[in-house]
């Protein structure tokens, strides 16, 4: 029988925030203001990944960032992923049922800790029966993880930043850390979390729905009303409206229910 893939998250050692080394010294300051003049000029996704595989990782060296925000409880969840590995991305990780848990975990870890950051080591895929997606399947053969909350107290929501490595166990000075997450936060609330088209067959598909679009989408599939949504997002809710209404044009539906339904089905599809 053909042995499948599962990701246990394990690890050897958990470092928290607080074990590591707390300084930062004249060069460390010097690439704390490289990283700040570029994000100031920042406004679309690529550049946006630019900078982190440039100055960012001067600070925090990192092969993929994974930054997952939304209802934690509920599963409801939605995914930015900048990566210089070919077969890890937003819309593969969006495609399968795995990477929910297991950032579930992640955060309920943060929460566990008092929302300090902390260093995973040893993700691991072994055979155990049940097929994964294969993208998350590659986050298991991660050497290290650093995974980083921000709490927003004004809408009530948090959303983890989870910064994985190939080769390395990440280190960074806990002062730096706590200066550059902000900075990464702000930047990506100003660009468009985009999304990959990689359908070929022609039907429309959640790859096809635009980074802000899956945004609502997860909160119409759980019940939220176009005010609620626009509160979440802090947008108006006559936006929520526009992007519906786009949205039922891309899945060629005439309800939220329609929509929620199809939507589902090509996610799993």
């Amino acid at each position: 029988m053909r042995k499948t893939a599962q990701l246990l998250l394990t690890s050897r050692k958990i470092l928290p925030g607080n074990v590591m080394r707390s300084h930062i010294d004249m060069r460390g300051w010097e690439a704390l203001r490289a990283v700040a003049r570029q994000a100031s000029a920042i406004s679309r996704h690529v550049d946006f990944f630019k900078w982190l595989q440039g100055e960012v990782s001067v600070l925090l060296p990192h092969d993929v960032l994974v930054a997952v925000w939304g209802d934690f409880a509920t599963g409801h969840l939605s995914y930015d992923v900048a990566s210089n590995i070919a077969d890890i991305g937003t819309c593969q990780v969006m495609s399968g049922d795995d990477a929910g848990p297991l950032m579930r975990e992640l955060h309920r870890r943060w929460l566990a800790g008092g929302e300090r950051w902390y260093v995973l080591e040893d993700f691991e895929s072994v055979g155990t029966g049940r097929t994964v997606n294969s993208s998350i399947a590659a986050l298991g053969r991660m050497r290290s993880a650093l995974v980083h909350g921000i709490h927003d107290r004004r809408g009530g929501s948090d959303c983890i930043y989870v910064f994985f490595d190939k080769d390395i166990v990440i280190d960074v000075e806990p002062a730096i850390l706590e200066i550059l997450v902000p900075q990464i936060d702000a930047v990506l609330r100003r660009v468009e979390c985009l999304v990959p088209d990689i359908r070929t067959d022609g039907d429309p598909g959640p790859c096809e729905i635009s980074g802000r679009e899956h945004e609502i989408m997860q909160w119409v599939r759980s019940g939220k009303t176009n005010h609620e949504i626009g509160l979440i997002l802090n947008i108006s809710p006559n936006t929520v409206k526009n992007h519906l209404k786009r949205i039922f044009h891309k899945l060629n539906v005439s309800s939220r229910a329609q929509a929620v339904a199809k939507y589902g089905s090509l996610a799993r599809g």
